[in-house]
């Protein structure tokens, strides 16, 4: 009697623990539906039910990551990071603890922590190989040297991408993160460009008011020494100075005339960059503007540029004598 009482209750406890594992599963199943449909308040509910219930204790771990992939898709990074770090530490035998690994090198990447996000990817890569995350990996951690700014290291990964995972789902954003950077290089010339531009510009007006100074200066002389001459003289002397002045005055309205023009060269690479930066902010639609009939021709409006200072300079040169 005794021996079947025994079984009785081993024949009763595993039909409890085999209804708990049921019902622990379907919960489970349930969280990860209303995950998978954006359903994250009734996803969390299902997930904590599984935390809080003794019973579910081999389902636990997988609950712990998946609420964090809830909160991550709430853009709730804080609690994110705290349910992602608690199975990180944890579970590291769970079969999705690689898995957490690459989803904690993105939560450092939204939460822009670009070098922390860097170095994750990078241990990732070289812990799981095997995993077909790599690509994926890779590319965030370009997105990560593109937003630190060091956009070489940047442009060489993005090819790597493109190059040796030509099936990874990043590609076409590897390709437009390209575009990207080649529309930053033209804009970043177009500035070094206009800061040539401005500075000579500022050299020119300062050597025409040098310039203006002195033709003061000799005004005020030839007022003197007209002043001090002889009547035989005056006329004479009149004749030259009334020549010279009109001579002065004809410079100094070329040189007007110049730095007129050095203003709308100015000008017109100001348009040009403004017209490189709103097509970075417009994305792929930039590329199409770069690409047509009306592409920016950086080199040649650098060369106009160079020509007009050479001219100019020339010009100068030429007319004041020096």
């Amino acid at each position: 009697m005794k021996n079947k009482l025994i079984i009785l209750y081993f024949v009763i406890l595993s039909m409890t623990v085999s209804a708990q594992t049921i019902t622990g599963n379907n919960l489970m199943e349930s969280g990860l539906n209303n995950f998978a449909n954006g359903n994250y308040t009734e996803a969390l509910s299902d997930l904590r039910e599984i935390i809080l219930n003794p019973g579910y204790e081999s389902l636990k771990g997988t609950a712990y990551y998946w609420i964090s992939r809830t909160y991550m898709a709430q853009n709730l990074l804080k609690k994110a990071g705290n349910n992602l770090d608690f199975f990180i530490k944890n579970y590291p035998e769970n079969k999705l603890f690689p898995e957490a690994v690459y989803q904690k090198g993105r939560l450092l990447f939204r939460e822009g922590e670009f070098d922390s996000s860097i170095q994750i990817f990078y241990q990732f890569i070289e812990s799981y190989t095997d995993s077909p995350f790599i690509a994926n990996s890779y590319f965030w951690i370009a997105e990560s040297l593109y937003y630190l700014g060091h956009l070489k290291n940047a442009e060489v990964i993005y090819s790597m991408v493109i190059r040796e995972y030509p099936n990874s789902f990043k590609i076409e954003a590897a390709k437009y993160k390209l575009s990207l950077i080649k529309l930053k290089y033209r804009e970043n010339e177009l500035l070094k460009l206009l800061k040539i531009s401005h500075e000579e510009y500022l050299k020119a007006l300062e050597d025409f008011q040098r310039r203006e100074r002195t033709y003061e200066q000799s005004i005020n002389n030839y007022q003197r020494k007209l002043m001090a001459a002889s009547s035989e003289d005056s006329k004479a002397l009149l004749e030259d100075l009334t020549n010279e002045l009109l001579e002065k005055n004809t410079i100094i309205a070329n040189l007007n005339t110049s730095i007129s023009k050095l203003n709308e060269t100015i000008e017109s690479l100001k348009n040009q960059l403004d017209i490189a930066s709103k097509a970075d902010e417009a994305g792929s639609s930039a590329s199409a503007v770069l690409q047509s009939p009306k592409e920016i021709r950086l080199l040649t409006v650098k060369k106009s540029a160079l020509e007009l200072k050479e001219f100019y300079l020339n010009w100068l040169f030429a007319k004041i004598g020096e």
